[in-house]
């Protein structure tokens, strides 16, 4: 074979696009065990359970509870409790807590979590009633106080196993709480406020990092369980075949049905902000997002030293960068994201 001939198939060897495939199955209520962790054996594995608000006064509140392994020898698998908070003086807040994933309480039944049997984060109660959500700690002064409710939660919905195949990685996602009216209060410090508003959760999980899987992750939600929309679209890493993946519930008259993105097509950006996004679905045709407030924007590496920065993209890939706030869809609706870039 010639010097020629042989670099060219090299080229094309290493240059094949890594085909991502769909979830086998059906379009599905989900169940109990969609909400428990998987905790999967894997070098580098994440599993995500992110809350979402979008309540009264301007505020807006995500948590996201983790399981976290970057496969490095000099930190070990922890379990995490991220709490975000937008504040209605338009201030922002952020505060982690990690924990050892032996101190982690998962059950199916009643849908609960818990980071540390003696620790002040958690959720719980059936998807069919009403389910807590508590977050309470202080970080650098700052006390920080949670407790809301989901309630009137419409079904969750899957697309068949929920697991998406990405080359030889897995990425698992189910959406137990596609749309769920919200209550309670959030203080910050001695400021409490009773919020009310809407919600959505939904849980991931992967067995690589996701700055080596994933470009960006989109959850955009608007109205509400009789004619509104929620989703989890994600845009893999450019060289595969398929550039989406992920799936959402949108409905009609009261009635569910799946939403899957056909394209992204990001129109319109400033730095790292995607500004104006359409997205292509097979069953509701183009829906165009367009960010109208960014109310928080996070990065972790932010809060680390240039020294620890250093690592600590090394260990993970790069960084990701996450903002929550509203948005306008269509032109005319009113909606709210949460989206997660890797860099």
């Amino acid at each position: 074979m010639s010097q020629r001939l042989l670099t060219i198939l090299i080229l094309f060897i290493t240059t094949t696009p890594l085909l991502a495939q769909s979830p086998s199955g059906s379009f599905r209520d989900t169940t109990p065990e969609d909400f428990v962790a998987k905790n999967l054996p894997s070098k580098y594995y994440n599993e995500l359970w992110t809350y979402h608000a979008d309540l009264n006064e301007g505020i807006q509140m995500v948590i996201t509870f983790s399981i976290n392994d970057f496969g490095s020898s000099f930190k070990e698998r922890v379990t995490g409790g991220k709490l975000m908070v937008a504040w209605k003086d338009g201030k922002s807040y952020v505060v982690n807590k990690e924990y050892a994933p032996s101190d982690l309480i998962s059950e199916a039944e009643d849908h609960y979590l818990r980071l540390h049997p003696e620790r002040n984060y958690w959720a719980k109660g059936s998807l069919d009633g009403e389910h807590r959500l508590y977050y309470k700690t202080e970080k650098k002064g700052v006390k920080y106080d949670v407790d809301l409710t989901f309630y009137d939660i419409a079904q969750g919905k899957a697309l068949g196993d929920g697991v998406y195949t990405i080359g030889s990685h897995k990425l698992g996602l189910t959406i137990p709480i596609p749309h769920a009216s919200v209550k309670g209060y959030i203080a910050i410090n001695d400021d409490t406020v009773q919020v009310g508003g809407t919600g959505y959760m939904d849980h991931l999980y992967q067995d690589n990092l996701t700055t080596d899987l994933i470009d960006t992750s989109f959850r955009v939600k608007q109205g509400d369980d009789k004619n509104g929309f929620f989703f989890h679209f994600l845009k893999i890493k450019s060289g595969r075949a398929r550039s989406t993946i992920g799936y959402g519930v949108g409905y009609k008259n009261g009635l569910a049905h799946l939403l899957t993105p056909s394209e992204i097509d990001i129109k319109r950006s400033k730095g790292d902000l995607n500004k104006e996004v359409v997205f292509g679905t097979y069953q509701k045709g183009d829906l165009k997002v367009t960010v109208d407030n960014i109310l928080n924007q996070y990065s972790l590496i932010n809060e680390l030293g240039s020294v620890q920065k250093f690592f600590v993209k090394k260990v993970v890939g790069g960084e990701l960068l996450e903002m929550h706030g509203t948005a306008t869809i269509n032109g005319n609706k009113d909606g709210y994201f949460y989206y997660m870039v890797a860099k």
